[in-house]
């Protein structure tokens, strides 16, 4: 999710309806939804995998570098990686 972006879901709505526009906020501003917005997602999502089909309707499409790509990249230019903290999962037995 990005930064300052917030909905609401209702898992019990039905399919299609489970976000409410009006809830679609960015920055505490509601979005318009006639209006245009640029958003960014990875190729898998861009071309409506996850059920994202609406993406696939969108213009001025761009696409650049894999996302996989670029990892490897980053990887690569960056080895050897330290992991981050080990205790963000605790695990009940």
């Amino acid at each position: 999710m990005s930064n300052g972006f917030t909905y609401s879901y209702s898992a019990s709505a039905v399919v299609g309806d489970e976000i409410d526009p009006a809830t679609i906020e960015l920055n505490g501003v509601t979005l318009d939804p006639s209006a245009t917005y640029r958003i960014t997602a990875n190729s898998f999502v861009a071309e409506g995998g996850d059920g994202f089909g609406i993406f696939t309707e969108g213009t001025n499409r761009f696409s650049g570098a894999v996302d996989s790509e670029i990892f490897a990249d980053y990887v690569g230019a960056e080895s050897p990686l330290t992991p981050g903290p080990q205790d963000r999962i605790t695990l009940i037995p």
